[in-house]
């Protein structure tokens, strides 16, 4: 298809021994206290086998990756100023305590109840283990920074002699939740869990922009985790010249370039995924990320009839375009949470509190300025034009707050009474929505049907995940396009079950949309 190539592959590149491989990976997961929850480490385990690809053909693997939105800070004044560099690695002196817990969480069982036994909390800590997850670090975290200051300054001039806090530690845009240190410790758990196989090396670089001695001494076969890109404001800069300026940098680091993220591909602005192929002259994509163009291939392409589209989440306005858009390549449409009320109100049902964008307007991506009601109306006089089936809930899991209960009200129709919000759908729609997917031979689905998040609203999102697997094990095409719906049917045991959970939101919709996404465009094609 003209919009999504198939593109060069990690497979294509030789010979790969004693070469750095710069890989974008996408590590954005969640870390509390500098440990990593290993039921959600998913992002993790997704990369090991482009990972693997290189190191066991004796390449040298060096991974880039972002975590959250820090505020960050230009590479091109950090680079240039002397003096400003400096003044921002001494930031740590002040009592602000930048950086004192993850330090402190990063370090080893022993080490900590060897820290926390010089503290004020030395009693409470006595009784933890020095096993990972027990404790320690949040024990640490509940002390004073004065606290935290002295105990890590007395553990630094003990047999420590290595600097507290190196580079960009210490910037002012380094947030110290934000890093990806934890991240480095589960890759190497991840990467040596199998007994059979050579050890891999891990290395972290504590600063992405001033790596040069670390990449220079790394051997084939190892890999390197740089810290969180976006720890530079110049990765995501709006500036060409600024973004050009890190992705120049980072070029010096290797000899090809892999991505493996569909997650930030939907980037037009990325110093990192648009601009940085194009300096070292080439790209090619991973196995994560082939995986997310051939699904994709297939489901835009010829996919088998009947297909069905279910579209869920809070707006209408964000996913209009997506609507309108898929309206000339499926036979039924489901919609469900949030938008669904507005959609319900617009055709004249009663909606009680539930959310919904009614009166409402919105400025398009072309500058103009659209009303919700009428833009709702429209859709689904077009969708009747386009011979697609249109199935809104006609009955609702309601409660008079957006709380878990376990008396909630379940409606008899598809009017919520006044005083009380929809949550879920409710079980009639549930069995309409299953029955339309079992008919089907092409699913993609984008969007949860509630609050899947509370067990009381699960189970509308649930059932659709449920009903996805069951029919993908009797040949159903069937996608799910990341964000809260994958979360859902990671959460309910079905998503290996379906053919395919994409690891990109709003990449997944920007791709139904129609549109060409960056950072695969700026990838070789496959001739």
């Amino acid at each position: 298809m003209s919009l999504l190539k198939h593109k060069r592959s990690v497979d294509d590149l030789w010979p790969v021994r004693r070469k750095r491989v710069l890989v974008r990976i996408d590590f954005n997961l969640e870390i509390n206290n500098g440990v990593i929850d290993k039921s959600k480490d998913q992002r993790i385990r997704a990369a090991i086998p482009t990972i693997r690809r290189i190191t066991d053909q004796g390449g040298i693997c060096i991974l880039l990756s972002h975590m959250g939105r820090p505020t960050g800070h230009k590479f091109g004044v950090l680079k240039n100023d002397d003096a400003k560099r400096r003044r921002y690695l001494n930031i740590w002196k002040d009592e602000k305590g930048a950086g004192y817990t993850v330090y402190f969480s990063l370090l080893s069982g022993e080490i900590k109840k060897k820290i926390l036994g010089w503290s004020s909390v030395a009693t409470s800590a006595a009784d933890l283990s020095e096993v990972q997850g027990t404790g320690k670090t949040d024990l640490f975290a509940s002390l004073s920074n004065a606290e935290k200051k002295s105990l890590l300054k007395r553990f630094q001039n003990g047999d420590h002699s290595t600097t507290l806090f190196p580079h960009l530690r210490q910037y002012d845009g380094y947030h110290d939740e934000l890093t990806l240190m934890p991240v480095a410790t589960r890759l190497y758990e991840l990467l040596n869990a199998d007994p059979s196989r050579p050890p891999v090396d891990v290395h972290f670089a504590e600063d992405c922009m001033n790596a040069n001695d670390m990449v220079a001494s790394l051997l084939p076969g190892q890999v390197l985790l740089l810290e969180n890109l976006r720890f530079y404001s110049d990765e995501n800069s709006l500036i060409e010249s600024e973004r050009m300026i890190m992705a120049q940098h980072l070029a010096k680091y290797g000899d090809y370039f892999v991505s493996d993220a569909f997650g930030t591909s939907h980037r037009r602005n990325s110093a990192t995924t648009v601009e940085l192929p194009a300096i070292i002259g080439h790209g090619c994509c991973g196995y994560l990320l082939k995986k997310e163009i051939e699904s994709y291939v297939d489901l835009l392409g010829d996919s088998p009839r009947p297909m069905l589209a279910i579209v869920g989440g809070a707006k209408v306005a964000d996913k209009i375009s997506l609507l309108e858009h898929i309206l000339r390549k499926i036979d039924t449409l489901i919609i469900g949470g949030a938008m669904a009320y507005t959609f319900l109100k617009v055709a004249g049902y009663e909606i009680g509190n539930s959310f919904n964008e009614s009166g409402q307007s919105f400025i398009d991506k072309y500058g103009g300025r659209r009303n919700i009601d009428e833009l709702a109306q429209n859709f689904l006089i077009k969708a009747k034009a386009c011979n697609v089936q249109v199935l809104l809930p006609v009955d609702h899991v309601c409660h008079t707050t957006c709380e878990a209960t376990d008396s909630p009200l379940i409606t008899e129709t598809a009017h919520i009474p006044s005083g009380f919000m929809g949550l879920d759908i409710g079980p009639r729609t549930i069995e309409l929505y299953r029955k339309c997917i079992s008919q089907s031979k092409s699913v993609v689905w984008n969007g949860p049907m509630g609050v899947f998040e509370i067990p009381t609203y699960a189970t509308g999102s649930f059932s659709i995940a449920k009903e996805m697997g069951d029919g993908t094990q009797e040949g159903l095409l069937s996608i799910i396009g990341g964000g809260a719906s994958a979360d859902a049917a990671r959460m309910c045991g079905h998503a290996s079950r379906v053919c395919h959970v994409s690891s990109g939101g709003a990449a997944s919709l920007d791709l139904l949309e129609g549109k060409v996404l960056p950072g695969i465009d700026a990838l070789d094609d496959l001739e």
